[in-house]
C-alpha cells in the first residue's frame, strides 16, 4: 500500500495564506473534479497571488494522491463574457459542486431553428437506455422521449457546432459522441440518472470504445411553455434555460470515479414541447 504523502507545517501554512477555511475548500472542490484553472481564477479573485495558488494547488493535488491518478475533465468556464471566433457567449451561472456551467448564447436561434428540422428530416425513434447486463441499449420507462443521433461531421451545420463546443469546453472533437436531438412531449421525461457508465457488464462494454463519459453538454433548441426543466436533485439545483443556451457539468470526479452531485434529470414536460441536444463527451478518442 502507497506510503500517505508528507504534508509539512509549511504546506498547511501555505494553504491557510487567506484563512483556514480555504484548506477544505481547496481539497472539497479537487476531489469533486473542479478544473484547476476555475479553482486558480477564484482563488486569485479572492486575494491569492497566482504563484501562491498554483504552489496551494500543488499541495491539494499531493494531499488526494492526485499527481498520478488525476485525469483531465473538460473545461467550465468561469462567469463572464467568450468571444469563440467573433461568436459572443454568456457564462451566467457556474457550481464548483456539482461541477456546472450555464452558457448563453451558445447557439443562434436559426441553428436551434435548423438541427431541430434536420432532425425531423432524418426520423425520431424512441430514446433508449444504456443495458448493465450487456452491450446493447434497450429502451426504458425511465427515459420516454424521442430522439435520433446525427452524423459526426455530418455536413456544415454539425461539424460548426461540434467545433463550437470543443473549443468552448477545450475538449477534442474526436473525444466526443454524436450530437443527439431529443424531443420530449407533454408527460414526457428523463428520471434522475448518471451519464458516466457503471461498473456493470453494460458500462464496461461501453467503455472499451472511448473511455468514460467525463463531461455532458445540453443545449436547449426549444423551450416548453411549462414544466421540462434540468434538475440536479442531489444539489438543489433546477434550470430552465432558454433555447440556445447551454448547461456544462463534469460526470467524473478527478480519479474518473462517478461524481455523486452528478446526478440529474429532466422533469416531465406540463405544456408544449422541449427540444434539446445533447453532446457526450468521452476520456479518449471515440
Amino acid at each position: 500500500m502507497a506510503a500517505a504523502p508528507v504534508i509539512s507545517a509549511q504546506d498547511i501554512a501555505i494553504l491557510d495564506t487567506c484563512g483556514g477555511d480555504w484548506r477544505d475548500w481547496l481539497i472539497t472542490n479537487m476531489s469533486a473534479g473542479t478544473a484547476i484553472e476555475v479553482l486558480r481564477a477564484q482563488m486569485v479573485e479572492a486575494g491569492w497571488t497566482p504563484a501562491l495558488a498554483q504552489e496551494a494547488i500543488a499541495i491539494a493535488r499531493r494531499i488526494l494522491g492526485l499527481d498520478d491518478a488525476a485525469r483531465c475533465r473538460p473545461y467550465l468556464p468561469p462567469i463572464g463574457n467568450i468571444d469563440l471566433d467573433g461568436h459572443p457567449i454568456r457564462v451566467s451561472f457556474q457550481s464548483l459542486l456539482p461541477a456546472i456551467a450555464v452558457c448563453e448564447n451558445v447557439l443562434t436561434p436559426s441553428e436551434c431553428a435548423a438541427l431541430i428540422d434536420l432532425g425531423h428530416a432524418e426520423g425520431l425513434s424512441r430514446s433508449d437506455v444504456v443495458d448493465d447486463e450487456g452491450s446493447d441499449s434497450m429502451v426504458h420507462p425511465e427515459r420516454t422521449s424521442t430522439g435520433m443521433a446525427f452524423a459526426r461531421r455530418g455536413g456544415d451545420l454539425i461539424q460548426r457546432i461540434e467545433d463550437r463546443l470543443a473549443r468552448l469546453t477545450q475538449w477534442p472533437v474526436e473525444n466526443g459522441e454524436r450530437l443527439q436531438m431529443l424531443r420530449y412531449q407533454p408527460g414526457e421525461e428523463y428520471r434522475p440518472h448518471y451519464d458516466a457508465f457503471y461498473d456493470t457488464v453494460g458500462g464496461r462494454k461501453n467503455k472499451e470504445l472511448g473511455g468514460q463519459r467525463v463531461g455532458t453538454v445540453l443545449v436547449y433548441l426549444k423551450a416548453p411553455d411549462k414544466g421540462g426543466g434540468t434538475a440536479f436533485p442531489l444539489a438543489g439545483l433546477t434550470f430552465f434555460p432558454r433555447p440556445g443556451t447551454a448547461i456544462l457539468f463534469h460526470n467524473v470526479d478527478a480519479k474518473n470515479d462517478c461524481l455523486a452531485h452528478s446526478l440529474h434529470g429532466g422533469m416531465p414536460v406540463e405544456a408544449g414541447e422541449k427540444y434539446i441536444l445533447t453532446y457526450w463527451q468521452r476520456e479518449s478518442a471515440f
